[in-house]
């Protein structure tokens, strides 16, 4: 009898099914974040897989005096050239520190001591902000040197992104940043009054180590930091996701019109540009990806997000901000785009990256990585950092002034988070196996693989023809493996350049996703 259930749907909708055009997959590796590929899914759930947090976080905290009493906005690449991890983080004021390893868990500061006019002895600073420093009350000497910088630095904010870019012709852009620029005195016209710019600062450096800032903004699109920008290699160029405000949808308002805490609502919300040259950008305003809908609550918005390109789709880090009366925390949620322009946010918002619960470094405030994660053998590694105190907030606490002591020190600290390779999301089966059917594919291999947790479990896959016939059935128990090749499918060798289908029961186990070598 289920025989005959799942096939029904499939017979349903083979008229349509059949007269679409086959996708072509190629060797790519097919993850289950949307229904892109699924033709037919039933009694499985689509459940995000919470990246792993290491054992030693937090990975750096402030060791010395001159260090800043904490760290966020982490940036963090594995140089192949070198082989080395290299981070750099922003202290939050006192500007850039750079930091270095060799297995990326045990971090060192190297001595440069490239600011002798600040810093009176070798420390891991790389860049000094103007952002730090009350000129009305710097010292003659230090005031001097402030005023002869270059314009760039005087208006750095964050740092925000450190690539190093192996396409760049100029060895002196070899490595470029993204920061936020801030001029709280900014004139429109010589006749208006003083008030706050906010924009995209960018720098480049030939070893990662002594920059220079272009001295004029380069987009005014984004309004606050966090910054993404990476390299679309289908666009041949530059994108950047940054932040707007104000942005609360008709869809929103009118399904939480009765909740008095929307109008708290400052509207974050997520704009996308692009650029040829990194520097400049367009469109100017920048073009909304990203917004709260009504099926977050009243006082949540979209804090920022990082599209990292993987298995030939984009997966956006969504860093939520809820701003809710009885809690404030930024957790990561998952979104996906196939074109790296139209997004949508996951059915299942769980946290992908959560901060930490009662007594830990991270119970907060994260601040997820301004970089790509950085892939290790077959683990994908996401830097981050983490803080002990609140977001700040319009919530206030009735008995703070009575119960709750003086706030300790910022304690912005670095960690670590992981998965293994494709397992963002799984489908899950439970006792009644789930079924996955694909819409009909076309690939260039002969072997199927797939990514399957079924230790106690059993995933059965069907070769199907293009009427829904299963020419050959494989199952797999015992189980929790990233690679799990199936030569038992033979005839797929046959399909290879014909549309096919596959056809996935799950039970007690995950998928997380298949390919075809």
């Amino acid at each position: 009898m289920r025989a005959f259930i799942t096939l029904i749907p499939f017979i349903l909708g083979a008229t349509s099914a059949l007269a679409a055009e086959p996708v072509r997959i190629g060797h790519e590796h097919q993850l289950l974040l949307d229904d892109h590929l699924i033709e037919h899914r039933e009694h499985l759930t689509r459940r995000v897989q919470p990246a792993q947090k290491h054992e030693a976080n937090p990975l750096i905290v402030k060791e010395h005096d001159w260090e800043p009493d904490g760290y966020f906005l982490p940036s963090v690449i594995y140089d192949d050239e070198e082989k080395i991890f290299k981070a750099w983080l922003d202290g939050g004021g006192p500007g850039v520190f750079y930091f270095t390893s060799k297995d990326g868990v045990k971090w060192e500061r190297p001595k440069l001591h490239l600011f002798p006019e600040f810093d009176q002895t070798p420390t891991n600073r790389v860049i000094l902000s103007g952002f730090e420093f009350d000129q009305k009350e710097a010292p003659p000497d230090k005031l001097a040197y402030l005023r002869s910088r270059e314009r760039g630095w005087t208006y750095f904010c964050y740092a925000s992104g450190v690539i190093k870019d192996q396409r760049e012709s100029d060895p002196q852009k070899r490595y470029k940043m993204a920061y936020l620029w801030i001029d709280r005195k900014f004139q429109r016209t010589p006749s208006s009054k003083t008030g706050k710019l906010t924009a995209l600062g960018v720098a480049f450096s030939p070893d990662g180590i002594h920059w220079t800032p272009h001295n004029e903004p380069a987009s005014y699109a984004t309004l606050d930091a966090p910054i993404h920008i990476n390299f679309d290699e289908a666009r041949k160029r530059w994108v950047m996701y940054g932040r707007s405000f104000g942005v609360v949808s008709p869809e929103k308002k009118a399904a939480q019109a009765a909740d008095p805490n929307l109008a708290y609502n400052m509207g974050r919300a997520v704009v996308r540009c692009e650029s040829a040259d990194f520097i400049h950008w367009t469109p100017e305003k920048g073009e909304l990806v990203m917004a709260s809908d009504a099926q977050d609550s009243a006082t949540t918005e979209i804090y920022d997000m990082r599209s990292v390109p993987y298995a030939g789709l984009h997966v956006g880090l969504v860093h939520m901000f809820l701003n809710n009366p009885d809690s404030v925390t930024l957790p990561i949620q998952l979104g996906i785009s196939r074109d790296n322009q139209s997004w949508q946010r996951l059915s299942d918002r769980s946290p992908f990256l959560a901060q930490g619960v009662l007594g830990e470094w991270d119970r907060s405030v994260i601040s997820p990585p301004t970089s790509d994660p950085v892939v290790v053998g077959d683990e994908l590694r996401f830097y981050y950092t983490g803080r002990n105190q609140l977001h700040s907030t319009r919530w206030k606490f009735d008995d703070e002034p009575k119960l709750l002591p003086a706030k300790s020190s910022f304690r912005g600290s670095f960690g670590l988070a992981s998965i293994q390779r494709d397992r963002f999301v799984a489908m899950e089966g439970s006792y009644r196996p789930g079924i996955l059917r694909t819409k009909p594919f076309i690939h260039d291999g002969g072997t199927l693989h797939v990514n399957a947790a079924v230790k106690f479990g059993a995933l059965t896959v069907s070769l199907l023809d293009d009427n829904g016939t299963a020419l050959q059935k494989v199952v797999v128990q015992d189980r929790d493996e990233i690679d799990i090749a199936i030569p038992g499918l033979s005839k797929i060798t046959g399909r290879k350049g014909q549309p096919m289908r596959l056809e996935f029961a799950v039970q007690n186990g995950r998928l997380f996703s298949f390919w075809i070598e």
